[in-house]
């Protein structure tokens, strides 16, 4: 049997199987990418909206299946929510630290999520959450001027580089991934560190960037911090 783990975003939803204490990416959460797997029961985290929830569990096909919708907590295998509100923390941060803590127990860590945000979290050695930061990630970035100034226009990061544009879309490009490096930067003067744990689709942007021997990159790493909560008792009536 296994478990069907969901990242459910409101455009793009990202599936991983757990089988075993396997971890394996989907290509898809519809149900002809899962009708070949025994799945018992479904994980997921969301910051979407319960339509874009219950729509993607109608595509799933597993609707005689418990769900689980996981939420931040207030303390989860020694990781301590530094928020009043536990809940307030996106569930996605949230299950990154806990990833990065169980990669690398008792380290002061720095936890990277490149994706339509910038998310930036420190977690002591202790396993308390200190805070974190959140910006506009790059293409958020790069909306925000060509939303406002219609001659510049830009395709994608793939050429994107911390040097000096030569062309609008260079200087666009450039711009907005130094701007982020900058703030990595920073980040990383902010406390002790002893390990960089990066995930998200424009983390391999950043790598370059960073201390190599500090560094790791870990696309599954919300998916970890999901796969702690399938021991956890849970039902349909955890769904919504």
């Amino acid at each position: 049997m296994a478990e069907l783990l969901l990242d459910i975003g409101n455009s793009r939803t990202k599936a991983v199987l757990h089988q075993a204490g396997i971890l394996t990416l989907l290509s898809g959460h519809q149900a002809e990418f899962l009708q070949s797997y025994a799945i018992d029961a479904v994980f997921c985290a969301s910051v979407a909206a319960a339509e874009r929830i219950e729509q993607v569990r109608q595509e799933s096909g597993l609707l005689s299946q418990s769900w689980c919708l996981i939420r931040s907590e207030a303390e989860k295998n020694g990781l301590k929510n530094q928020y009043q509100q536990p809940a307030l923390l996106g569930v996605d941060r949230w299950l990154a630290m806990l990833g990065a803590k169980e990669l690398y127990p008792a380290q002061d860590l720095l936890v990277i999520d490149a994706g339509t945000a910038l998310t930036l979290d420190w977690v002591g050695a202790d396993g308390q959450h200190l805070g974190g930061w959140i910006i506009p990630g790059f293409r958020l970035q790069q909306q925000a001027v060509i939303g406002h100034t219609a001659k510049v226009f830009n395709n994608s990061m793939q050429h994107a580089e911390v040097a000096i544009g030569t062309d609008t879309s260079s200087c666009l490009q450039n711009g907005c991934l130094a701007a982020a490096v900058a703030v990595v930067k920073q980040a990383v003067q902010m406390q002790q560190l002893q390990q960089i744990v990066l995930t998200g689709g424009d983390a391999p942007l950043l790598v370059p960037h960073l201390q190599a021997e500090q560094c790791e990159l870990d696309p599954l790493l919300i998916f970890r911090g999901l796969s702690l909560y399938i021991d956890k008792n849970c039902s349909k009536a955890d769904f919504g």
